[in-house]
C-alpha cells in the first residue's frame, strides 16, 4: 500500500494548521474543509462581458430589447401557425390552443 495520499493529507493539515493562527476557521474537520474550499476555489480577476444587445449604446435597457424579442417571437409563431394550420379546420391560432386546453383539462361542466 502507498501512504503518498495521507503524507499528503498531514501536510495539509500542517499547512491549515499554520495559517489558521487567527482562528479564521474553526479547529475541526468542519473548518478544515471549508479552509480546503476557500483555498481551491480560483481568484476571478477577470470581469464577465456584459451580453450586447442593438441600441445598448444609446441607452436602450436590457428589458427593452428582451421585449422587442418575445414580440418577434410571438409575430413568428402567428405566422408559423397560420402555415401550419391552413388546410385544417381551424380558423386561428387560438382556435387550437382552445382544442389542446380541452384535451388537456376537459370540459369544465359545473351544473
Amino acid at each position: 500500500m502507498h501512504y503518498s495520499i495521507i503524507k499528503d493529507v498531514i501536510n495539509l493539515l500542517e499547512e491549515f494548521e499554520s495559517e489558521n493562527q487567527s482562528k479564521s476557521y474553526t479547529s475541526d474537520i468542519e473548518g478544515f474543509k471549508a479552509w480546503v474550499c476557500a483555498k481551491n476555489i480560483p481568484k476571478q480577476t477577470e470581469q464577465i462581458d456584459e451580453p450586447y444587445w442593438e441600441g445598448k449604446e444609446n441607452g436602450r435597457t436590457a428589458e427593452s430589447a428582451i421585449s422587442t424579442l418575445l414580440v418577434h417571437l410571438n409575430r413568428y409563431a402567428k405566422t408559423y401557425s397560420k402555415s401550419a394550420i391552413s388546410e385544417s379546420h381551424f380558423a386561428t391560432q387560438e382556435d387550437f390552443i382552445y382544442l389542446i386546453n380541452l384535451k388537456a383539462f376537459g370540459a369544465n361542466d359545473k351544473n
